[in-house]
């Protein structure tokens, strides 16, 4: 099975990480990637194409709102700029250039708008309408995992065609559950069969946070539309409860390697240490 959609909400306003997200959203903070024979810097959500790209992805639609500009115009290729680059000699410089604009065109790209930010269910229904496939991720444009994003990927697609699913979650073991999504169920040797998910919950039921990477089918936008927005946020895990308390199937997979949250600085600060550490 290959999935070949993917949902990537970046529509949020990014106040943590002021003043640089003010004009550049935190999606497009720089990680540094080790390649064969050097390192190069790229953007968050380039290193989430690329990583969505290699497991078969090739319907991308990234949830923009107020400000995310910038997000369109890399995403779109600039042939004049490559060829400048050849003109001054820079071929290397072109060839890499050249490699992830043939990726974009062999891709369907579409932003889709989020006015004002209504929480990530909000942003996930919004791509509802467009949506090419019967199965898709959806992916946080702020959630990394390293070094192995892609495996991570591909044993979420593996998984879920093994066991014939409605949607497959990830998650890790956090020692401060309460400001994440948390996973209830019964655990097997290599997953958790999904009973329940709270929000944030100010007494955790457990220390299985939820990563902001998901793979669900198309059973996901009738729970959002049924579910509704609770103080102006319309939250992914009402609908994810949904899905459970309408008998649909849902595991969990721990996550192989290291997570990434770049929601806040300090997050961000161990990323870069991070991967300076994989050069």
């Amino acid at each position: 099975m290959v999935v070949e959609s993917a949902i990537i909400p970046a529509a949020g306003l990014g106040t943590r990480m002021l003043p640089y997200t003010k004009e550049v959203p935190k999606e497009m903070l720089p990680v540094v990637v080790k390649t064969d024979v050097s390192f190069e810097f790229k953007p968050v959500l380039h290193f989430i194409f690329d990583a969505l790209y290699d497991v078969g992805v090739r319907y991308f639609y990234f949830i923009v709102g107020r400000g995310k500009r910038i997000i369109e115009d890399y995403f779109t290729p600039d042939w004049s700029y490559v060829e400048h680059l050849e003109r001054l000699g820079k071929v290397e410089l072109a060839n890499k250039l050249k490699m992830f604009y043939e990726k974009l065109e062999n891709c369907d790209i579409l932003m889709v708008n989020q006015p004002s930010p209504k929480g990530f269910g909000d942003a996930v229904l919004r791509a509802g309408p467009f949506m090419a496939t019967d199965k898709f991720f959806i992916h946080a444009g702020d959630d990394i995992l390293y070094p192995n994003h892609s495996d991570n990927l591909k044993f979420m697609v593996d998984h879920f065609e093994k066991h014939d699913l409605d949607g497959v979650l990830l998650y890790e073991k956090v020692s401060n559950p309460q400001i994440y999504g948390v996973i209830v169920g019964e655990k097997f040797d290599d997953y958790i069969r999904v009973s329940r998910v709270v929000e944030k919950p100010k007494i955790p039921p457990s220390n299985n946070a939820i990563v902001a990477i998901y793979l669900f089918n198309s059973s996901l936008f009738d729970a959002l539309r049924e579910t509704k927005p609770i103080e102006g946020e319309h939250q992914l895990t009402d609908a994810i409860d949904y899905l459970l308390r309408n008998g649909k199937l849902i595991h969990a997979l721990k996550i192989r390697g290291n997570r990434v949250d770049l929601g806040l600085p300090q997050h961000y600060l161990r990323a870069l240490k991070l991967f300076s550490e994989m050069l």
